[in-house]
């Protein structure tokens, strides 16, 4: 696996002809403990990939279809200016990633603020470990929650991941949305997380408790895939939870990192890696 490039070696660049847009130095610390030279996976790129198709073997993949991902595009006012990537296949909601891409080999994954969308976090997990080789990467990038909308959520818990991998609800349950709708607020800008935040109750909400409970049902009567941030996460709380994810022999892989407050991202965002164990002598012997 490739060294993961250090903070420290980042910001010690001086040369302005050797710096790199913060995109690109977002991207390059991403990929530092991928093996970039063989083909990888990138879910959910939307409008602003970590990988680049010109530079790397990827298959951009997507929950979303071609044309759902264009309406989100052109309503999206941060998308102003940017380009869509089109998407090479759909990881529709109940079926395994490894047919929706014919059972391609790959050697790395990425996903930049999606696992907090995903509604069963450890079955997402296994599917896209399924379609490494050994020792292959998944790099995934998550929001602190204490630098978020989210910040007055309680960390999902370990107890929580392991119910879902039972329940393996395929979108968004109704107590996810509504505790997403329900506990999140309205970031203009303003919000300093290092500081003194407002009570929750004094700050602009999008959606009020009604809204949240109407959603909530509707979701369940209709069958309907509201996107919500299902989960929230610190470098801590990760660590804690799929370490003993990984102890309950329930995910085959080491965890990497965290890398917080990586450079070329905020602070609100870290970086961890998980590498998918190599066969044992056990499983080669009897053929798994």
């Amino acid at each position: 696996m490739a060294q993961i490039t250090s903070c420290s070696e980042e910001k010690n660049v001086t040369d302005p002809a050797q710096k790199l847009s913060e995109p690109a130095v977002r991207s390059s610390v991403i990929l530092s403990g991928c093996e970039t030279e063989r083909r990888c996976i990138e879910i959910g790129p939307y409008f602003q990939p970590v990988t680049d198709r010109s530079v790397h073997d990827v298959l951009y993949v997507d929950c979303c279809d071609e044309g759902e991902l264009q309406r989100k595009f052109f309503e999206n006012p941060e998308a102003a200016g940017k380009v869509l990537p089109t998407i090479d296949a759909v990881w529709a909601p109940g079926r395994s990633l490894a047919d929706c891409i014919s059972h391609e080999p790959f050697y790395y994954a990425v996903a930049s603020r999606v696992f907090e969308h995903v509604p069963d976090p450890l079955g997402w997990l296994q599917e896209i470990l399924d379609v490494l080789q050994p020792g292959g990467v998944i790099a995934l990038v998550i929001p602190d929650h204490r630098r978020t909308i989210d910040y007055f959520r309680t960390p999902t818990t370990f107890s929580q991941v392991i119910g879902w991998s039972v329940e393996k609800p395929i979108r968004p349950t109704p107590t996810q949305v509504m505790e997403f709708l329900s506990e999140t607020f309205e970031d203009d800008s303003t919000i300093d997380f290092d500081g003194e935040i407002q009570p929750f109750h004094e700050l602009k909400r999008h959606y009020t408790d009604d809204d949240a409970l109407g959603f909530a049902q509707f979701v369940e009567r209709e069958k309907y895939y509201l996107d919500v941030h299902c989960t929230v996460w610190t470098p801590e709380s990760f660590v804690d939870v799929f370490s003993r994810v990984i102890t309950l022999g329930q995910l085959g892989c080491e965890i990497i990192g965290p890398v917080d407050g990586f450079v070329g991202n905020g602070s609100e965002e870290f970086l961890v890696y998980l590498q998918k164990n190599e066969p044992t002598k056990a499983s080669l012997s009897s053929g798994v």
